[in-house]
């Protein structure tokens, strides 16, 4: 193991979060930043239906589902994920799930799009932040065509060049828009998360 690869794996295991997750059997310590954001802004209701883009290895949609037993997930991504209880797991491009199923109308309207995929990271900013982008532009697109009106948008991005054009866009379909950091995001990263409430269809 390289030096670089041993002090992160020295941070992972030292972190509370990771311990916390494997103590309470979540899937990532991803959980813990939906769990916050949901409990200040009350996301997942009951009833509701969910899409979870880039979802694997599924921390996100364990949360939702272990939350209410009555709501609708259902999950999107390249890579396989182990079935989770009340999630409709669909190995994908969420390009493919976009033209397979939104398009042809084989969709319910969703309440809540939620997704906190993220390119693989390189480290250097002026390739990351270009992908994370390029990403997030992929899941606003189906974001758009997925949602009910009023419904909500979580994501994660990059703070960095390109960023705020993009937030400029996606308050153009929604009546608030806030940027979150949560606990459970390293105080050294740049990752955020990018909360849409009440969509508005423009025609």
């Amino acid at each position: 193991m390289g030096k670089k690869s041993s002090s992160w794996y020295k941070r992972h295991v030292s972190d509370e979060f990771v311990k916390q997750a494997n103590k309470e059997n979540w899937r990532s310590r991803a959980v813990f930043k939906l769990k916050e954001i949901d409990t200040k802004y009350d996301l997942i209701k009951r009833k509701s239906n969910i899409l979870d883009l880039g979802a694997a290895p599924g921390g996100w949609s364990q949360y939702a589902a272990k939350k209410h037993q009555d709501i609708r997930i259902t999950a999107i991504d390249i890579l396989k994920m182990e079935d989770i209880h009340n999630v409709n797991f669909v190995q994908m491009k969420i390009e493919d799930f976009e033209e397979n199923y939104l398009k042809n109308h084989n969709f319910d309207k969703i309440d809540l799009v939620m997704s906190d995929i993220a390119p693989n990271i390189s480290g250097i900013d002026s390739a990351d932040i270009p992908a994370m982008l390029n990403l997030a532009e992929i899941v606003a697109d189906v974001a758009k065509k997925a949602l009910k009106q009023r419904g909500n948008f979580l994501i994660k991005l990059f703070q960095g060049k390109g960023t705020e054009e993009f937030l400029s866009d996606i308050k153009l379909y929604f009546e608030s828009l806030k940027i979150i950091k949560p606990k459970a995001s390293r105080s050294d990263s740049k990752e955020i998360y990018m909360l849409a409430r009440n969509f508005k269809e423009i025609n």
